[in-house]
């Protein structure tokens, strides 16, 4: 190690059927075992991504960076998804409550849904392992996780209330999903949620 090989490394940051956000206009983040391989990483790199390099101190401070755009995002959805809850219970319409929210300049808006595929919905589980192994539980990121992973069963509850409500016999019906990867514009299924 570092003699007659050597790391160079550098997160995934693309995001699935996002036309606009691909491999040469993110910024990569990149960190190497010694600073000559980060000096041909950033060359390897440089020649492709327009948007630049962040370059870090160690391949532990980029793999971070990663799981914490996840977690965070991750975060940010179960929030709004406890509020489709709660408002789901008071009978008042999340997607109106949020484009109103929305109109406050500072307000990060986020959709209720499902969080599946193979990055938002696993690496925060990456988090509160390698937490949990030096003796810390965040309640956060757990929090969150539990959250989302309960929200395709409310969802399943609702369209079954609503069977009930239009009187559409339950046994023997078939219920179409429309979009079954695990989010739109991308025909990824790895964890899908639908």
């Amino acid at each position: 190690y570092n003699q007659d090989f050597f790391y160079g490394y550098s997160p995934e940051r693309i995001n699935p059927g996002d036309k606009k956000h691909t491999l040469t206009t993110i910024k990569k983040v990149i960190s190497a075992s010694t600073p000559t391989t980060l000096d041909e990483l950033e060359e390897l790199y440089g020649s492709i991504v327009k948007a630049r390099t962040h370059s870090t101190s160690s391949i532990k401070v980029a793999e971070a960076s990663k799981a914490i755009e996840n977690a965070q995002r991750d975060v940010n959805i179960s929030f709004v998804n406890e509020l489709a809850l709660i408002f789901d219970k008071m009978g008042i319409d999340t997607r109106e409550v949020l484009d109103a929210a929305s109109t406050k300049w500072n307000f990060l808006k986020f959709t209720p849904g499902l969080v599946g595929g193979h990055c938002i919905g696993v690496d925060p589980y990456y988090l509160l392992h390698k937490s949990q192994s030096l003796g810390y539980n965040p309640q956060v990121i757990l929090s969150g996780r539990n959250v989302n992973d309960k929200i395709g069963g409310f969802i399943a509850q609702k369209v079954i209330k609503l069977m009930i409500q239009k009187q559409i016999r339950i046994a023997g019906s078939k219920v179409l999903i429309l979009g079954f990867t695990f989010k739109e514009n991308c025909s990824d299924t790895r964890n899908t949620k639908a």
